[in-house]
């Protein structure tokens, strides 16, 4: 039996098509969060509401309230609907696990039982998991990596018919990390007022999460491989002075992801604009930027860099740093980068 997704079981609920019972749970709450509002604004209309949906909290309830509420007859309805919010803080003693487990072997086709479980799973190798797994339309949600955003973030924005610049995408990651309810929070209230088909830009991401592309993780990267001092000094000195806006596991990822795109762009200089934007990942504007990078430094040089890069990692972490803050270590990578 094909595995359920996301897509698929949004695509199902927005058709109408639903079971008698689903399973939110793991590190990703923006999905098990969509997916149970869905649920709860789709299946019943307002006047049936009122009659016929229950949302429960699991630190409230047990698992003989749960079934009881569950064997309810719908009044006026087709269905009715018990949500089970924050389901991780249920309580389950053995002889209410084996009411819970014996109901979701048959559970009422009237009904539309919905768990979300968030900040982990329940145990897999229980009878519950197991049957969970086994009955119910079942979701573990995964943290996105920060390579990853991007793409879901532009991905987000399609569906609604708007675009956005590369840039624009990068500063957006860089303020909010990998929190797509953060992310999706914000470009809702930034598409607000703006007509579909419109393009991001990176002013337009500065004004509405109140980041300066001036000084970001982003244009650190930006000018380390300009190589321009005087902007390297500005921007490392800003986040000495602020270091919440310049994080180190931050600083080193980035500069690192832009230093593996000068090696590709060293590997593949000959080949087309179009086809090194897309190993790159960058819109083809670009591509002439990391061109003209690659001239200031060289394949050994990038290495080099690497190396620097894995060593002030581990020290901000506390391997041989001396006793240095994170912002004395970012000084003295930064300035080595530059000696290169």
């Amino acid at each position: 039996m094909a595995k359920d997704t996301f897509e698929t079981i949004e695509a199902s609920i927005k058709k109408r098509e639903y079971a008698p019972v689903y399973f939110f749970c793991g590190e990703e709450p923006f999905f098990i969060d969509k997916l149970t509002d869905l649920l709860e604004a789709t299946v019943l209309n307002d006047m049936e509401k009122a009659f016929n949906q229950s949302v429960l909290y699991g630190k409230d309830v047990n698992a003989r309230q749960i079934v009881e509420t569950c064997g309810r007859l719908p009044m006026m309805a087709e269905r009715q609907v018990v949500i089970i919010k924050e389901a991780q803080a249920l309580s389950l003693k053995e002889e209410e696990e084996k009411q819970l487990l014996s109901y979701l072997k048959n559970p009422v086709k009237s009904t539309v039982l919905v768990f979300a479980w968030k900040h982990g799973k329940p145990d897999g190798r229980k009878s519950i998991g197991k049957e969970l797994q086994k009955s119910a339309i079942y979701l573990e949600t995964k943290k996105m990596y920060e390579n990853q955003v991007g793409a879901w973030a532009k991905s987000w924005l399609n569906e609604r018919k708007f675009k956005i610049e590369e840039q624009a995408t990068d500063l957006l990651v860089e303020s909010c990390g990998t929190d797509l309810s953060k992310i999706a929070n914000e470009l809702e209230k930034l598409i607000i007022n703006k007509e579909a088909k419109t393009t991001i830009s990176v002013a337009d991401i500065e004004k509405q999460v109140g980041v300066s592309r001036e000084y970001s993780v982003f244009e650190l990267s930006n000018v380390l491989m300009q190589k321009n001092k005087t902007k390297v000094y500005k921007i490392v000195n800003y986040f000495v002075a602020n270091p919440k806006n310049g994080p180190m596991p931050l600083v080193v990822g980035n500069i690192y992801s832009s230093f593996s795109k000068l090696l590709i762009c060293h590997t593949n200089k000959n080949a087309p604009s179009n086809e090194l934007a897309g190993k790159l990942g960058v819109n083809p504007f670009f591509v002439k930027d990391y061109l003209s990078y690659i001239n200031k430094y060289s394949i050994a040089k990038i290495e080099q860099v690497f190396y620097l890069l894995e060593e002030y990692d581990l020290r901000s972490k506390g391997v041989n740093n001396n006793g240095l803050s994170d912002g004395q270590l970012l000084k003295e990578l930064t300035y080595k980068i530059l000696a290169l």
